[in-house]
């Protein structure tokens, strides 16, 4: 029996690589404020970032997007996709401002880390248990133990919160140890994306980002929003606090925070978040 054929990426096409051309002309790619701004605040990452499951299965990899080392956009690719891939690659631990921290490059999003009077509040913990575990242990490689004291959903999107169980014991939610904070029909929404189209929203998602493609300048180069999802395990901790009213202060672990639910926006369920104390925005995935 003969092996089956497989077809192998063709270059681009002579349109393709006029069009990319074009774009080279009609943006501002000697401006490089984006490259300065997203290194800024670097303080460490991993010599590899490439994370793996308890079965040994890499889950999360930069390795394999070496390609974009190259400054220049191949023929197959946007420039601007190219510019953007490459803005992505950045990863690590980041001091945003003071007491707030990002981990970013471990998964599609990012997780926020503040820290409070007593522990630490986390913000979106990515989409999977091992790469969320990986980000916190970065966290506190750098900034020392600190107890999580709560953990916030921005929205009801999974890349803000498969990974929970990787920060929290679900136990420690239960015996009133550490607040989970979500937007108005958080849950309801979960499970209307989840479970009663769960189906179709994968089969969405694999055209989307290109996860199912080989990583490469003829495959798969970045999904725009980050490099692609990570493929760990995914878990989900109700929230004990609902956020109902368009407007809400409280204070979490001595930080005040003003919740600003934003309804039928980039989620069904998202909300902003205004810190007075650190003079910082969280607009989730709004902005």
């Amino acid at each position: 029996m003969s092996e089956p054929h497989i077809e192998q990426p063709k270059e681009a096409t002579p349109v393709t690589q006029d069009r990319n051309r074009a774009v080279l002309t009609s943006l501002p790619f000697g401006d490089t404020q984006d490259f300065d701004d997203a290194s800024r605040g670097f303080i460490a990452s991993l010599p590899d970032v490439e994370i793996q499951n308890t079965q040994g299965r890499v889950i999360w990899s930069l390795r394999e997007y070496a390609f974009l080392a190259h400054e220049a956009a191949p023929a197959t690719v946007n420039p601007s996709l190219w510019r953007q891939a490459r803005l992505n690659m950045n990863n690590g631990l980041y001091q945003v401002a003071d007491r707030i921290y990002q981990v970013r490059g471990f998964d599609i999003s990012n997780m926020t880390l503040i820290e409070g009077d007593r522990g630490l509040i986390i913000i979106d913990p990515l989409v999977s248990v091992e790469t969320a575990r990986a980000a916190l242990d970065l966290y506190r490689a750098h900034r020392g133990e600190r107890p999580i004291t709560a953990v916030i959903y921005s929205h009801s999107h999974v890349d803000h919160y498969g990974g929970v169980k990787g920060v929290i014991d679900e136990a420690d939610v239960q015996a009133g140890h550490v607040a989970v904070i979500a937007p108005d029909r958080f849950l309801e929404e979960v499970t209307q994306e989840q479970v009663l189209v769960g189906g179709p929203m994968v089969r969405r998602a694999q055209f989307q980002f290109g996860a199912t493609l080989f990583k490469g300048p003829r495959g798969q180069v970045d999904a725009g929003l980050g490099k692609v999802v990570s493929r760990g395990t995914v878990t989900l901790i109700a929230p004990t606090q609902i956020i109902r009213e368009p407007v809400e202060v409280h204070v979490i672990d001595g930080v005040e925070i003003v919740f600003q639910l934003t309804p039928d926006t980039e989620a069904k369920a998202e909300m902003h978040m205004y810190y007075p104390g650190l003079k910082a925005l969280n607009l989730a995935e709004n902005v």
